[in-house]
């Protein structure tokens, strides 16, 4: 096991260990794809770095890990069994991200022997102490077959719905959210994809304007989606304005077809 430490703050330990009023919520993520495992967030003393490493060198020898703590001091009483307790688990998985907060953690695997994982994962929300809701998202892999692959069938098959704004504005209907998060979910999932967001309008109004507001739309979808974890770097955004029509842009039904966002997911290797 190779350890990287993006940032050493063992000196501040200290200092935050002693600030009775911490201002920062607490929170950990936990992220391991291709061979690197990444710790970031806050902790409780060096301490509980030092746990956190045994486990990764014990659980994780193969994987080169990469860590980013914050010495927060004041935490959950939790805090340094629980993080323990998702790295853990983690093991489990080929591809996985976890965010733990003070009532909530999320986890996202991609898992190649699915009934010990479900076994494991039993147990392990079992042990998780009460108030904190648990959200799992995982896809099941055939070791015979590729992730790849696996992505390529889930992009294909893959309907976000309509992701549909307020009329001349980049503000999101309420319906357009749920939508995103599915997107965010496959995407996370399959790291090594492409996301192209493209945006489009109807031919009412200046078509310089639409081509602005289409381009500003499809921003507005990739902001969401990196903000939900998503790296900006996988993004390919653009706007065509109304050039490129699904319906009859002479009808009021036509035109609210024509108003749109295109998503495709290609794996990008």
């Amino acid at each position: 096991m190779v350890i990287t430490s993006l940032l050493d703050k063992s000196d501040e330990i200290d200092q935050a260990a002693s600030d009775p009023h911490p201002t920062q919520v607490p929170l950990f993520r936990i992220h391991r794809h291709q061979g690197e495992l990444t710790l970031s967030g806050h902790t409780s003393s060096k301490k509980h770095e030092d746990t956190l490493l045994r486990i990764a060198e014990s659980s994780y020898a193969d994987d080169h890990v990469r860590t980013d703590f914050e010495p927060l001091g004041i935490v959950p009483t939790h805090w340094e069994k629980t993080t323990g307790q998702v790295l853990k688990l983690l093991q489990e998985s080929s591809s996985a991200k976890a965010t733990l907060s003070i009532d909530k953690l999320q986890i996202r695997a991609v898992v190649i022997d699915e009934p010990r994982w479900r076994h494991r994962f039993a147990a392990f929300e079992q042990a998780m102490p009460q108030g904190i809701a648990v959200t799992l998202d995982t896809i099941p892999v055939d070791p015979a077959i590729s992730v790849a692959l696996i992505c390529e069938r889930a992009f294909r098959s893959f309907e976000h719905g309509p992701i549909n704004f307020e009329e001349s504005s980049i503000e999101f209907r309420s319906s357009a959210y749920p939508r995103m998060d599915r997107l965010i979910a496959l995407a996370i999932s399959c790291e090594d994809s492409q996301i192209f967001i493209t945006g489009h309008t109807d031919a009412s109004g200046n078509e310089t304007s639409n081509q602005q507001l289409s381009v500003r739309r499809a921003s507005a979808v990739g902001d969401y989606v990196a903000n939900g974890g998503i790296e900006r770097n996988r993004l390919r955004i653009s706007g065509v304005g109304s050039a490129e029509p699904v319906a009859d842009d002479s009808t009021r039904y036509g035109r609210s077809l024509n108003r749109r966002i295109e998503i495709v997911l290609s794996n990008s290797y």
